[in-house]
């Protein structure tokens, strides 16, 4: 029923997602799309893996813990995935949940209901970015218009979130870029997503 999803161009990955009731919001405001509906991931991400289709580059110290989740999941003993906890998935692992999520988007901002933990997150559109280091399950989001794209940079990212299945860490420091938009008639949300964690990784992907 689903299509694949496509790899992405510059970004870590392209998640493609199907509205499930008919089509997104059919208004627009001042020429930018509405994302408002309800969606489903096309495809479920258990590993994350760059545009490119290889292993993120790890740091050395990260590619250990890496490499031990791995090895666990694998001898089927216990990861310690803070969603097996019921804890958040954090960001941008929420986004490939695979899971249906509901967006609203009006006044100056976008909320996103998940239905996995009944999860809401809030990006805060044309509004500068938190003056603040306090890191959060879900971060801080705020975005921005480029053409018909909302950029979206999330910063304050929990450490104890996973950003996949396989288990690949990030720091505090970690700040995700994501860029939505529409294709297929609206039919089709599209987020790009770069990773930038240099206590991590050894370059954005």
């Amino acid at each position: 029923m689903f299509k694949s999803v496509a790899a992405a161009g510059a970004a870590a990955c392209a998640l493609g997602f199907v509205s499930v009731v008919g089509v997104s919001g059919a208004a627009q405001a001042a020429d930018h799309p509405d994302f408002t509906g309800k969606w489903q991931v096309q495809a479920f991400i258990p590993v994350v893996k760059t545009d490119k289709g290889a292993l993120p580059p790890l740091r050395p110290e990260a590619r250990k813990i890496y490499d031990q989740r791995v090895a666990d999941r694998a001898a089927k003993r216990d990861v310690k995935d803070p969603i097996d906890a019921c804890l958040p998935h954090g960001v941008p692992r929420l986004m490939y949940a695979p899971y249906p999520f509901l967006l609203l988007q009006a006044n100056g901002q976008l909320d996103m209901v998940q239905e996995a933990n009944h999860t809401t997150r809030l990006i805060y559109i044309d509004q500068p970015p938190v003056d603040s280091d306090d890191p959060k399950w879900l971060g801080d989001s705020t975005g921005h218009w480029d053409g018909k794209t909302l950029v979206v940079d999330t910063i304050n990212n929990d450490h104890r979130t996973w950003l996949d299945k396989a288990g690949l860490p990030h720091s505090d420091e970690m700040k995700v870029t994501e860029r939505l938009s529409l294709g297929d008639g609206g039919k089709v949300l599209t987020d790009a997503i770069t990773i930038d964690d240099p206590k991590t990784y050894t370059a954005p992907w």
